[in-house]
């Protein structure tokens, strides 16, 4: 947060970096930045207290609105020297909008159970709400729920035929051959589901799609969509977390972005061009053909 200068930001007291989450707000005239704490000290719009000492983040999924509540899941991450950073929990949070009044905040009851973690690609489908999630091994698991008084309730789990209460009964869903991103999107087009994903070994940068018929697959015409260029030009630098954003489609073409980051981490002080997503639109015909 702050002001750059010839592509250069101030130091790290000048322009802090705010660790875990805020939000961009689009209105299509303006863009209204929501963060915690005050300009000159920001801070996450949900903090975390420390996990045993070390420092820990809510890192936001994707959500969806319905009657003026946000809901959204956020992963609670804690950095760690050895294993640089883990996941502790998966927490589902509602807010109350234009404010973002934070009206609750509840751990993920699955999580603990089967290791998923849930909060992507939300819709609605037949009074059910569907969300995807990955694993450490990066597979991908779908369940759904009800909203039953602005609050999501009464959860099923994908079991590889049919749907399941017990968490512990998920299943991979069948045709994805590469591993997910720790970010991705799932979204229904023109009758059909679409994944998009940046493969997940080994930072990849290469994003792609597959179609499935349903929302749990089986998921098919895998696409090279996109290979993201910036690490064959600067060695440092590494590309993550490519997400679809269905709701800009134009002229039949989907807006992808994907993250940008430097293996220094004072580069993007100095070069501030860095840290910024990178956008691009993609034919749906090459998706879906």
């Amino acid at each position: 947060m702050g002001e750059v200068v010839d592509n250069q930001r101030g130091d790290s007291v000048s322009t802090p970096l705010i660790y875990g989450n805020l939000f961009v707000e689009l209105d299509g005239k303006r863009a209204r930045t929501i963060c915690g704490g005050t300009p000159r000290h920001p801070q996450p719009v949900i903090p975390s207290d420390s996990v045993d000492g070390k420092q820990a983040v809510y890192w936001p999924h994707h959500g969806f609105v319905r009657n003026g509540i946000l809901h959204t899941y956020m992963v609670r991450i804690v950095f760690d020297p050895v294993l640089w950073f883990y996941t502790h929990s998966i927490s589902y949070i509602r807010m109350r909008l234009p404010d973002y009044e934070l009206i609750d905040q509840q751990d993920d009851a699955a999580y603990p159970v089967n290791k998923v973690w849930y909060g992507f690609g939300w819709f609605e489908l037949g009074g059910w709400y569907y969300t995807y999630g990955g694993t450490e091994s990066r597979e991908l698991h779908a369940a759904r729920a009800r909203l039953v008084d602005d609050k999501l309730c009464g959860w099923e789990y994908f079991d590889g035929a049919g749907w399941s209460g017990d968490p512990l009964k998920t299943r991979r869903l069948e045709g994805v051959d590469i591993k997910i991103s720790t970010q991705f999107s799932v979204f229904p087009h023109d009758g059909k589901y679409i994944l998009l994903t940046q493969d997940g070994d080994a930072l990849s940068n290469d994003i792609y799609s597959f179609v499935a018929d349903s929302p749990t697959g089986p998921w098919r015409n895998k696409k090279l969509l996109y290979t993201a260029p910036e690490p064959a030009a600067n060695d440092r630098l590494y590309t993550y977390n490519a997400m679809a954003h269905p709701q800009y489609d134009r002229d039949g073409m989907l807006l992808i972005s994907y993250c940008v980051n430097s293996k220094r981490p004072r580069d993007i002080w100095e070069d501030a061009s860095i840290y910024r997503p990178r956008f691009l639109r993609v034919p749906y015909d090459l998706i879906l053909n």
